[in-house]
């Protein structure tokens, strides 16, 4: 995801510290440059004791029932007070107001954050031309998503990280933000970066290739290092990532980076990103997702399946809601959250404002067991019903012991039949 113009330093107290902490980190760069707490591991990394790197799920809502919501961004929220009650945690919030919602603040991992916008290219090649990745050619900056505003940095660069400590993470937690959320991580090197020039000397980093394990490496090590970086800064500081499972890379290196965080949002959940025609996982794509969610959930990380379809927010069918709902409760623990919404009109993301779908208000329950397979498909207990998760591709029969009522009043007994890539929930009766 990419937020929009201007979305970071929105609230008046983030956007005063936010141009003290950016003018005092660009004042100071190639000298020592330390705001906050001390950098530790890696590049510039202090000499300390190694931080408490467990995640910290005690510093989010519990989730022991039914559907907890993580709003993605609330920017097209008007009254930030309707959250209350509706919403456990936003991820990308304006403000970290009000404080009955937990409120985290976005930032993107290699791209300029905060003042983005403002700067851009131009501003960058003057004074901080070092800092900018190219492709290959040395010619073309390296941008992502074709936002040109937010200008590709080396992450591996010391002074980088700096500025994104001191320009993002110092002044957002100072603000009151309960958390960081750095926004597309990702493995593998997909926007083609090569390097940098050291003034007029190229400096070649990265092959360019999709799958460089230096870029890899780096990546890995700046998510150790900030992680380290954000608990140091205070006792219930977090960070978050987006980070969905990439079947480029074998399922260590996505447990390496996924298990860097306090919680994990994975943007592409299971339904990849809504793509249109393509927006239920294969067998295999959902087998290494849930495995990927096991792993964080038995490091004591906290989980966000977000469940973006192609179509319009208000026109997501019933079908495609109990897919997303399904399986959040399917692997769901003590610590998980979820979120559905569709695309514009003009095809953008259409994030940043309340959806509430039927499913979010039935009376489930708590979980009575873990999931469990049966055939193909997999089911686990509630206290009130019974999620069923078909990923298979075939049609899967599922005997039930009990009677059970849809969300439409259709009554079960004996078994129940789900299509093919399919979600169901029952309710007892």
């Amino acid at each position: 995801m990419v937020r929009p113009a201007n979305e970071v330093c929105m609230n008046p107290v983030v956007k005063a510290l936010c141009a003290v902490t950016i003018a005092a980190a660009l004042a100071s760069c190639g000298k020592a440059i330390a705001p906050g707490p001390p950098a530790l591991g890696g590049a510039g990394a202090s000499n300390a004791a190694s931080p408490d790197l467990v995640p910290r799920r005690e510093q989010f809502p519990p989730t022991p029932a039914g559907v907890h919501l993580n709003l993605v961004f609330n920017y097209r929220v008007a009254n930030l007070r309707r959250e209350i009650g509706v919403v456990d945690l936003v991820w990308g919030a304006r403000s970290p107001y009000p404080l009955r919602v937990v409120n985290e603040f976005y930032t993107p991992f290699e791209r300029d954050g905060p003042d983005g916008p403002s700067h851009g290219l131009r501003w960058w090649k003057r004074n901080h031309p070092d800092w900018i990745e190219y492709r290959c050619n040395r010619k073309e900056v390296a941008f992502e998503f074709g936002e040109r505003r937010d200008v590709p940095f080396d992450i591996a660069n010391p002074e980088v990280l700096a500025y994104q400590r001191s320009s993002a993470v110092d002044p957002a937690l100072a603000a009151g933000y309960r958390g960081i959320d750095f926004d597309n991580l990702e493995l593998g090197n997909y926007f083609h970066r090569c390097g940098h020039y050291a003034g007029r000397k190229w400096v070649q980093q990265y092959s360019g290739r999709n799958g460089d394990p230096r870029y890899t490496r780096d990546v890995l090590t700046w998510a150790k290092d900030t992680f380290a970086y954000v608990h140091a800064h205070s006792k219930t500081a977090t960070m978050s990532i987006n980070f969905s499972y990439d079947s480029n890379f074998g399922a260590d290196q996505n447990e390496a980076l996924s298990l860097n965080a306090d919680e994990v949002l994975a943007e592409a959940g299971f339904t990849n990103y809504g793509a249109r025609g393509h927006n239920v996982t294969t067998p295999r794509e959902w087998r290494r997702i849930v495995g990927l969610i096991r792993a964080i959930q038995a490091h004591k990380g906290c989980f966000m399946e977000n469940g973006e379809e192609p179509s319009l927010s208000k026109d997501i069918s019933q079908a495609e809601r109990l897919w997303v709902v399904a399986n959040y409760l399917l692997i769901r623990d003590d610590c998980s959250y979820m979120w559905i919404s569709g695309f514009t009109p003009s095809g953008g993301q259409d994030y940043g404002r309340i959806f509430i779908y039927p499913e979010y208000a039935l009376a489930v329950g708590r979980p009575t067991d873990g999931a469990q397979p049966v055939g193909e498909a997999w089911e686990r207990d509630y206290s009130g019903g019974l999620a069923l998760v078909n990923p298979s591709y075939r049609r899967v029969t599922i005997p039930l012991r009990g009677r059970y009522v849809d969300e439409n009043g259709r009554r079960y007994t004996g078994s129940v039949t789900l299509d093919r890539t399919a979600g169901q929930i029952l309710l007892k009766r």
